[in-house]
């Protein structure tokens, strides 16, 4: 099957926006594939697009070798490079699948569980009562895990501007001084959100690599009662032993990955043991085939998965379609809001279907969802959304 045609799409997708890909071979196979990078819509659009030129006339059935050539070939890395990777990689998976008529989870190995759990978000809201109204909400629609940012960081929040002015400032830097009631005032928050869930309700926090590593340790002593599944990124994702540091003094799990490109990103985290929950992402790591490889890498250390995916439909069949087959997986983040719901079915027909915090396989052939590409061809991006400025 060679590659005849490679198209993409960016398009607004509310907060942000999502990417869509198709590719196409002579004898009439199509892929098709979701990414999205926050605030740089234009560069991976425009490396996708080079890498487009250089597939054509490739064998699409050679997916570990157009990874390969794709990530080597570039010379430098980076997660730029990667989620274009992944756009490309996750198509093939897609593409080869429909070929045979399988479901792509049955290329990856078949499926381990029969189901896979979610969770999902609730924002910081402005006080604790509002965090556990929000908790509340999530888990009255069927949910099991709800994760927030980080109060008090955090408050109404767009993917370029705060709403609402935080109590601590936006740009400030991981070293700069704390109010003295930060940790107890961010421990009101998850007294409220653990009353308003019950005890069996998984609660997440996303730090975003907001603090160091002096702080993060008191953060995760203030947040201990609360019992919480994992906090995330407490401290700036780039430096493993930070986080190592951070892990050997909680009692709570600590997490990272979402900002891995590739296994060779991931490797000094898994090996050195500086995170207990890893968290690629299918859509910037590489694709498919990377996030399969730092899940192995994983396993071999006992470390769970908990996929980043705070994305759309077809990113998100991708994410479930790997989570099912996997021996470590734990839990996957899921954008199953009520703001974005919209989106999930304005570019896609045959979206996945969420019941009470999972996702079950339907046995459609390929990821499942199909790209509506005259909606796509309607829909522009809102570049606005670039910009920047939540951190």
């Amino acid at each position: 099957m060679k590659i005849s045609r490679i198209r993409h799409w960016p398009v607004d997708f509310g907060f942000y926006n999502a990417i869509y890909v198709e590719i196409e071979t002579a004898d009439g196979a199509v892929g098709q594939a979701e990414v999205a990078m926050r605030r740089r819509t234009r560069s991976v659009s425009a490396l996708i697009e080079e890498m487009s030129e250089n597939l054509i006339g490739a064998d699409a059935t050679r997916i570990e070798q157009i990874q390969e050539r794709l990530y080597r070939d570039a010379f430098l890395g980076g997660t730029l490079l990667t989620i274009a990777i992944s756009a490309i990689d996750q198509a093939l998976w897609d593409l080869n699948a429909r070929a045979l008529g399988v479901p792509v989870h049955r290329l990856l190995g078949g499926a381990f569980r029969d189901e896979v759990l979610l969770y999902t978000h609730a924002a910081a809201s402005g006080s604790p009562e509002g965090l556990a109204e929000q908790v509340r909400q999530r888990v009255a629609s069927g949910f099991q895990g709800v994760k927030t940012t980080l109060p008090a960081f955090y408050e109404k929040v767009t993917s370029v501007r705060h709403d609402r002015a935080p109590t601590v400032a936006v740009h400030q830097t991981e070293t700069e001084i704390l109010s003295p009631r930060i940790f107890s005032y961010i421990a009101e928050y998850f007294a409220a959100a653990r009353e308003a869930a019950g005890d069996d309700v998984h609660l997440m926090l996303d730090c975003h690599g907001r603090l160091n590593v002096a702080n993060a340790i008191r953060l995760v002593d203030a947040l201990a009662p609360y019992n919480l599944t994992f906090i995330e990124e407490p401290v700036p994702y780039e430096r493993p032993d930070w986080l190592k540091a951070v892990s050997s003094r909680s009692s709570t799990p600590i997490a990272a990955g979402e900002r891995w490109g590739n296994h060779f990103g991931s490797a000094p985290f898994l090996e050195s043991h500086s995170v207990a929950v890893a968290q690629p992402d299918v859509g910037i790591c590489g694709g498919l085939t990377a996030a399969r490889r730092i899940a192995n890498m994983a396993e071999a250390h006992a470390i769970s998965i908990a996929f980043h995916n705070p994305f759309g439909p077809l990113q998100s069949a991708a994410t479930w379609q790997l989570a099912l087959t996997l021996p470590n997986f734990m839990i996957s983040e899921s954008m199953v809001t009520p703001e974005q719901r919209p989106y999930w079915s304005r570019y896609v027909t045959d979206a996945p279907v969420v019941t009470d915090g999972v996702w079950r396989p339907t046995g459609a052939p390929g990821l499942g969802p199909r790209l509506d590409v005259d909606e796509l061809e309607r829909s522009e991006p809102r570049f606005v959304l670039d910009l920047g400025g939540t951190r």
